[in-house]
């Protein structure tokens, strides 16, 4: 959801649900519409993602989804991601620990290391996917062929194999949901790390950005933190010189750009240029949850 735009105005506003085509007019971040990511059909792609992509200046972010049971090869990209959950549970391995990433939560793939990335059987998968512009959205598969996507057991090419439910798949991992030796999931309701585990990521709690408050992982070139603001407050208009998306998890924002008010509905993002003027405020009678988006080309800014 976004407002009206005056004629010639700049899109800063990106509904996922409305990008089956390209937009019209000028937009804030190169837009490639929806489509199956890695390739034109199942039979000839290394993975089940669909969405569409957005394109800046340091940033790229897509809002995937596969289909239960369904996913990625294992690949590698010279760019690093990390994928905010919004439905279902993201499962894959990650230099060879398995890990599982339920709702709300946040999986940091570190560049170039290996994985794979599914959706887990009990339901279709839906995550917002981050990440920087060494490279594009997708990665090569390690294997070389692009012979269709990955499938656990009873879906795909292995419907033949009993399937299993999510919460069985959890049990049966050998190690840590989480990874064993390297943290790669990060759950805002438990920040506290494991001792003797590595982080893949580093983590700051309790941050501030103005009104909004919460936790930051930072990565090599991502900042990703996950913010909230209560009903009624106003943010302050501002600027900083880190590229910024703004994906709305609950609730509803109003974002004042460039002197033009949006509104930015659930499940949709916000792109906010380097040194672009801009503020960020809950919807009149609603709290929000966010993911901000940097680059870490500068300090993460409010």
């Amino acid at each position: 959801m976004s407002s009206v735009l005056p004629n010639n105005a700049v899109q800063y506003v990106y509904d996922f649900a409305l990008l089956d085509q390209v937009p019209a007019g000028a937009t804030s971040a190169r837009v490639a519409a929806k489509r199956l990511l890695s390739g034109p059909t199942l039979q000839t792609g290394k993975s089940s993602t669909v969405g569409a992509v957005l394109t800046g200046l340091h940033l790229i972010v897509t809002l995937g989804r596969q289909t239960r049971g369904s996913g990625a090869k294992a690949h590698t990209h010279p760019n690093e991601q990390i994928n905010y959950i919004v439905q279902g549970v993201m499962t894959g391995e990650i230099e060879g620990e398995q890990v599982f990433a339920p709702v709300d939560t946040l999986l940091h793939t570190p560049s170039r290391a290996v994985h794979t990335g599914m959706a887990c059987p009990d339901e279709d998968l839906v995550f917002f996917a981050m990440k920087d512009t060494r490279h594009g959205i997708v990665g090569p598969p390690v294997d070389g062929q692009y012979n269709g996507p990955n499938f656990l057991p009873g879906f795909g090419t292995r419907a033949t194999e009993a399937a299993q439910s999510t919460a069985q798949l959890m049990a049966a991992c050998r190690g840590d949901t989480a990874g064993e030796k390297t943290r790669y999931i990060y759950d805002f309701a438990r920040l506290a790390e494991k001792p003797g585990r590595v982080a893949s990521a580093q983590v700051t709690p309790n941050v501030a950005a103005g009104i909004w408050t919460g936790d930051l992982v930072s990565g090599e070139t991502l900042h990703v933190a996950r913010l909230r603001a209560a009903a009624g407050m106003r943010g302050a208009v501002h600027s900083h010189a880190n590229e910024q998306f703004v994906f709305v998890a609950a609730g509803e924002v109003v974002a004042e750009v460039d002197g033009i008010e949006h509104r930015v509905g659930r499940h949709c993002a916000l792109h906010v240029p380097p040194g672009m003027p801009h503020s960020l405020s809950p919807a009149v009678g609603q709290d929000a949850l966010i993911i901000v988006l940097q680059d870490t080309h500068h300090a993460f800014a409010g």
